[in-house]
């Protein structure tokens, strides 16, 4: 899924986001990929921009 300059694949056991422009990257598995699908789906249901989401919940911050 393209979601605003960044891509998100959920890949079942885990979770990748890339970035396009900065080609950043991160990879999250178990736990840590389900609490973001829940985190997700709740940013969704308020129309919360994808950037937006990773800010407020700091996904932002696992970037590399």
């Amino acid at each position: 899924m393209v979601i605003g300059g960044y891509q998100m694949e959920d890949l079942g056991y885990g979770i990748v986001v890339k970035e396009y422009e900065a080609g950043w990257s991160f990879c999250l598995q178990g736990d840590d990929a389900q609490q973001f699908r829940d985190d997700w789906e709740y940013a969704q249901e308020y129309d919360i921009p994808f950037r937006t989401f990773l800010s407020y919940y700091d996904y932002d911050t696992l970037f590399q």
